[in-house]
């Protein structure tokens, strides 16, 4: 008895697993299973995309080229030594305002600054020598001079008696020749010796002084030191930069370019300048000078023909505009304008194996069209052939 409702229990826990499985089923799958016909699934509709279409429009178009560039000064230089050495002293710092002509720092030259010392005293001696000579040599000449006019009244008194001697006249006159002679001879000067004498020793001492000029770094022109990183006793290279000096009451724009850039920009071209720091303050100004080749600027060797950069000039003060040294800004400048021309957006345009041509719209139909175009900026393209105003262009 007890088995038979044992195997009962068994078959009512399977009747009830296969009817669950037949609940979890797909709709489709239950359908099969009760009728053996599938339900369809419906697909939906494919999207037909709609392409863009443009209207040719007539209108101005403008090109320009917007760059970045900072607030610089218009002069700024960078400082070296021309001799290599080790630092003596040091007199300024870095952010001092210095003027033309201050020694900011300087070699070891003891031994030169000696020899100048010596070659100084030389040059006085040889300079005093030459003005004893001269002071002796004018005496000469004003006392030649005086024998000379004394020979000759004496002549003209013998020559003035009634009964003139011929003899004494004879010797009055080789006494006047004598006296020319003497003062011709102290016409040609003092001993050019001691005038070679002085320029060997002024020679000697600028040789000197330049050497020591060499060893220092001096202040070329009035100036704030932008960069100035030195200590006594530090080794330094000749013609290595080791400070840089800027007038900082002349500031202008300065922005580094490619070559895609400068290719199209030309030197005077007027320039709106923005500063990120105050937006909607818009300056005005010029473009000053390109680098070389493209303008007047950096075509030599120096440090300073070396600057690569382009240059701004702004027409407003930093007082009244509110810039200041290393303020970022941004430029743009005007390089081409064209009023009452044709116009696309470029997207409307299609190219292909070189060919810049536009698809429209003619009644029911598509056609292709070569265009010829002028000039071209991200937002508007010139049409100057191929299309007419008012037709509607298909993008891509």
């Amino acid at each position: 008895m007890n088995g038979k409702l044992i195997t009962h229990g068994w078959r009512l826990a399977l009747v009830a697993v296969l009817l669950s499985g037949c609940a979890l089923l797909p709709a489709t799958e239950v359908d099969r299973a009760t009728d053996g016909n599938p339900t369809p699934t419906p697909i939906p509709t494919a999207i037909v995309p709609v392409k863009p279409t443009y209207t040719v429009k007539r209108g101005e178009i403008v090109n320009e080229l917007e760059f970045s560039g900072r607030i610089a000064p218009v002069e700024e230089e960078d400082l070296f030594f021309r001799n290599s050495g080790r630092l003596r002293a040091v007199f300024n710092k870095r952010n001092d305002m210095v003027e033309e002509g201050r020694i900011l720092a300087e070699l070891e030259i003891d031994p030169l600054e000696r020899e100048l010392e010596s070659a100084l005293l030389e040059l006085e001696r040889a300079q005093v020598r030459l003005e004893q000579a001269q002071e002796a040599h004018a005496y000469e000449v004003a006392v030649a001079e005086a024998n000379l006019e004394m020979a000759q009244i004496r002549l003209d008194a013998q020559r003035s008696e009634a009964t003139p001697d011929k003899t004494a006249i004879a010797l009055q006159e080789k006494e006047i020749e004598l006296q020319q002679l003497a003062l011709d001879r102290l016409a040609k000067g003092v001993d050019p010796l001691l005038i070679s004498d002085v320029s060997r020793a002024e020679l000697n001492v600028s040789k000197l002084q330049a050497d020591i000029a060499d060893s220092q770094v001096i202040a070329p022109f009035d100036g704030q030191l932008l960069s100035f990183a030195l200590t006594p006793g530090q080794s330094v290279d000749a013609y290595k930069s080791v400070a840089s000096l800027a007038d900082v009451s002349e500031l202008e724009v300065s922005s580094d370019l490619i070559s895609n850039q400068l290719v199209d920009l030309a030197e005077g071209l007027p320039a709106r300048i923005m500063l990120v720091s105050r937006p909607g303050v818009e300056l005005t100004g010029f473009i000053r000078r390109l680098p070389y080749p493209y303008g007047s600027g950096g075509r030599g060797t120096t440090v300073e023909d070396m600057d690569k950069s382009s240059r701004v000039t702004v027409n407003q003060s930093p007082a009244e505009a509110g810039f200041e040294l290393g303020d970022l800004v941004r430029v743009t400048v005007e390089l081409e304008r064209k009023d009452d021309v044709l116009w696309l957006p470029p997207q409307a345009l299609r190219m292909f194996e070189g060919r810049r041509f536009a698809v429209i719209q003619d009644g029911d139909m598509q056609r292709r069209v070569d265009v010829v175009v002028g000039i071209i900026t991200p937002e508007r393209v010139e049409v100057k052939e191929g299309l007419e105003e008012g037709q509607v262009v298909i993008g891509q």
